[in-house]
């Protein structure tokens, strides 16, 4: 990729690794000689390097050594500010930025800790969630960062359950910014504590991300993982991601180019929000040829989601091989959920559309339901969900709670989806084939009281995507099992409905189906 003749530490250039000492200039100085040989190394060794926003030039690569931590500074004046494309989850701050480069790499085993809870509300630090041996404490002082609630529910059962806040319009994020860049690699490095999104590849084609760990607060402020933006021809393998927010996500922005050729594969992904996902509200621009497969999904709100809210088309993806459950202090989980709203009218652009979609051998257990809707006819078409088990070790009763959730993650435009009770539920689909469902549902005692585990037993629950939504159990679930059908459809047009061995909780109809032409084969 690019010359090993030239090999720099930044200790060589003046840096000091106490922590304390703002190394900015020296780290710069190192990438800038090695760019100016025409490329070769940066080494970072052992200790605990304090900077602001550094530089990778073309032909460098990034080797911090197994003990090195490079560690974002908790002043955002000793940072760059860049003025381009920027909205509320991306502001001008970043600690990394690899800008219109090529044949960059970043690698050695060390870690890269944004220090983002300097950039957050008071927090304080939560012992029922500190793992140390998972996640080993981080940089803001004496508190981990991994662990930490905010102070103003400090003590309180909700505390753990809370979103932190951040002052938004001020902070790094995203802490690795990479954009119009071409041949990266990040590769068996550990990325944590960002203030705001881990690491953001923007308009960058040929990326191989493999064996990165990477860890956040389970509650941060828009803690994603790897957001890939207008990418082309991207490798993501064998990395473990935990974070709050979306853990792998393509979007399409307005000033992105279009999505193509995406693998994501043997990764495994606890995330408070979406494992795997497209877009969402970032959905300007179409998408095509994407594939996640051989993926661990464990306490996320959705495994897969597949959104088109802006005008946006995905076409051809498939996803297969997915292991996951919903385990979370969350309302409303859905292991799978697929959108197609209409653009805004100020948008001037025509429905965005979802096409050929295969997802095929998932396993889950949840205490949600598969969404799947569109906003009219023929925005969703072509979807085959195949072998798809499920396991309900418990059973949220969605109809509870549906008149009360404003969250613009659940699809509002249909109050009746959001309250539907069935194990999948779909709306304005054409040529949808589900084969082989297969249901478990909750086991109960004599009384016919649900028998809940007690590690999916919360006594309290958020909703994901509203601050300051908490509720009690009996506001979500009851002691029985609701009556639940296996599937509800409506407008569901072509296709087929086959599941030979499942069948609905006692005195439910086991399809509730209106205006469908969805036949079913047993």
């Amino acid at each position: 990729m690019h010359s090993d003749d030239c090999r720099i530490s930044i200790a060589a250039c003046g840096a000091i690794g106490d922590g304390v000492t703002l190394a900015t200039a020296a780290i710069q100085e190192a990438f800038d000689r090695v760019g100016e040989a025409g490329g070769g190394t940066v080494f970072v060794p052992p200790g605990t390097w304090l900077t602001g926003t550094v530089f990778i030039r073309s032909g460098t690569t990034l080797e911090l050594h197994p003990a090195a931590r490079i560690l974002g500074s908790s002043d955002l004046a000793d940072y760059t500010a860049r003025s381009w494309g920027q909205h509320i989850d991306r502001t001008p701050w970043h600690l990394i930025a690899v800008c219109g480069v090529h044949d960059v790499r970043i690698t050695g085993g060390g870690t890269i800790d944004g220090n983002g809870p300097a950039f957050w509300e008071p927090c304080v630090d939560d012992p029922d969630r500190r793992d140390p041996d998972r996640v080993p404490p981080g940089a803001y002082g004496a508190l981990d960062p991994i662990s930490c609630v905010p102070e103003r529910h400090a003590g309180t059962p909700v505390a753990p359950l809370a979103w932190i806040r951040a002052e938004k319009e001020r902070r790094p994020s995203p802490m690795i910014e990479i954009t119009e860049c071409e041949n990266v690699r990040i590769e068996n490095v550990h990325i944590t504590n960002s203030a705001g999104w881990l690491l953001h590849l923007h308009n960058t084609n040929r990326v191989w991300i493999t064996g990165v760990r990477l860890s956040s607060n389970l509650m941060g402020p828009n803690n994603d993982g790897f957001d890939i933006t207008g990418c082309h021809d991207v490798l993501v393998s064998d990395c473990h991601l935990s974070c709050c927010d979306d853990a792998i996500c393509v979007k399409t922005t307005p000033d992105s180019q279009t999505v193509e050729r995406v693998t994501v594969t043997n990764c495994v992904i606890r995330t408070r929000c979406v494992a795997l996902k497209f877009g969402c509200a970032e959905t300007f621009h179409d998408f095509k040829q994407v594939t996640f497969s051989n993926c661990v999904v464990y306490e996320s709100s959705r495994a897969v989601g597949i959104y088109t809210k802006r005008g946006g088309n995905i076409d051809d993806v498939t996803i297969s091989n997915i292991i996951c459950d919903t385990r979370n202090p969350f309302v409303m989980n859905r292991p799978i959920h697929i959108q197609a709203k209409l653009p805004p009218a100020e948008d001037g652009v025509a429905p965005g559309r979802i096409r050929n979609v295969i997802i095929q051998g998932v396993v889950c257990r949840t205490d949600g339901r598969m969404l799947l809707s569109a906003e009219q006819q023929g925005q969703i078409d072509g979807v085959v969900i195949r072998d798809l088990q499920v396991e309900l070790p418990s059973l949220d009763d969605p109809a509870l709670l549906a008149g009360r959730l404003r969250c613009g993650q659940l699809p509002l435009e249909h109050p009746d989806v959001i309250a539907a009770r069935a194990v999948v539920v779909a709306k304005n689909i054409d040529r949808l084939v589900l084969d082989n469902l297969m249901v478990r549902w909750p086991d109960c005692d004599a009384a016919g009281r649900m028998i809940v585990p007690a590690d999916w037993d919360f006594a309290h629950k958020a909703c994901n995507g509203m601050f300051d939504a908490f509720f009690t159990r009996e506001e979500f679930a009851t002691d029985t099992v609701p009556p639940f059908a296996l599937t509800w459809a409506r407008g569901v047009r072509g296709g087929y409905l086959s599941a030979p061995t499942a069948a609905p909780t006692p005195g439910a109809p086991a399809h509730d189906h209106a205006a469908c032409d969805w036949p079913l084969r047993d």
